[in-house]
């Protein structure tokens, strides 16, 4: 687990708790259209901590990077590649916000954009060109993170990805305690009521 800012894990001082958690970063999808700002109401899910991802297709191209030295037999640069657009058609893996009823490619649980507990800066189809990814999501996968939920949760029931209409990016107590692989993020260790808008539920993921 990377150990930058691991720490003040009591929250101390009124600070909030860094996380408990394994991460993978991933490069934001630039066509999001997801919102910003926490969502106050019912609706759709915003680049927040706490937002449910999943992966998308991957890349800004079809050319893969050929590694360092391994650049065009006539002699090109070293660490060019035969990508006749070299340097910015790199094959990346992107990340967006769920879907509703997401049942396959969840990423995980967005610990914040670029830093731990950061929004995103902007809506990522509006910071530039929006073919290449400029931002990095920090993507919980296995530990304890807080989860945006749209519904009631009960300690020890699973959770899943949203099934109300317009969702997106949210996550659900599922009811009960089972299990399914490929579609249960983890286990509700907070019992959150919810009567408006998403709330943030301490979860603990179980994604790889």
């Amino acid at each position: 687990m990377p150990t930058v800012n691991s720490y003040n894990a009591l929250a101390q001082a009124n600070e909030m708790p860094v996380y408990q958690c394994q991460w993978e970063p991933y490069a934001v999808s630039p066509t999001s259209t997801g919102a910003i700002n926490m969502p106050t109401a019912a609706g759709a899910g915003a680049w927040v901590p706490g937002a449910l991802l999943v992966f998308t297709a991957a890349g800004v191209g079809a050319y893969p990077p050929l590694g360092y030295g391994q650049g065009l037999s006539s002699g090109g640069d070293q660490g060019s590649s035969n990508n006749p657009t070299f340097p910015n058609n790199w094959t990346v893996l992107q990340v967006d916000l769920a879907p509703v009823s997401a049942t396959n490619m969840v990423a995980g649980v967005l610990l914040g954009v670029s830093s731990i507990g950061l929004n995103a800066p902007a809506v990522p189809n509006t910071i530039g060109s929006s073919v290449q990814p400029s931002l990095t999501a920090m993507v919980g996968v296995s530990g304890m993170a807080q989860v945006l939920v749209d519904n009631t949760t009960t300690v020890g029931h699973t959770v899943i990805p949203s099934v109300t209409a317009t969702h997106t990016g949210q996550a659900s107590d599922s009811g009960g305690v089972a299990w399914t692989v490929g579609l249960t993020l983890g286990v509700a260790m907070q019992a959150v009521t919810v009567t408006t808008g998403p709330k943030p539920c301490w979860v603990k993921l179980s994604l790889r």
